[in-house]
């Protein structure tokens, strides 16, 4: 049932990410820049169901908080690629792009260093 949840939560990210206009205004009064950022925010929705359907360990608070954040953050990485896809590339949007893939990185990293830590 959890991972029906997260897979419900995966398209429903995509589909907002995609049509943005079904739930704010719309986008003729847009830069192609800001369609993107209003694409970003669904990202959170990709990265949740990400996050339920591939962490199974829920007795580490601390592995659980660096595996949320990191799916968060892919999440956020794949809508603001689909964004950049679908409203054009722009180096501001790079920039943000290189700045959350380093954060994953970190994230991923310290999951990994308390998981192998195996310290409660």
């Amino acid at each position: 049932m959890l991972k029906l949840s997260a897979i419900i939560l995966i398209i429903g990210g995509f589909i907002l990410t995609y049509m943005t206009e079904w739930i704010s205004a719309s986008p003729e009064q847009l830069t192609g820049y800001e369609m993107i950022e209003k694409r970003v925010k669904w990202g959170i929705l990709i990265g949740l169901g990400i996050f339920l359907v591939f962490h199974q360990q829920w007795v580490d608070w601390k592995l659980t908080l660096w595996a949320m954040l990191f799916a968060l953050t892919i999440g956020i990485i794949m809508a603001r690629l689909f964004g950049s896809l679908l409203d054009g590339f722009f180096a501001k949007q790079m920039m943000w792009l290189l700045i959350e893939l380093v954060v994953a990185g970190v994230f991923a990293f310290l999951y990994w260093i308390q998981k192998s830590s195996g310290a409660p």
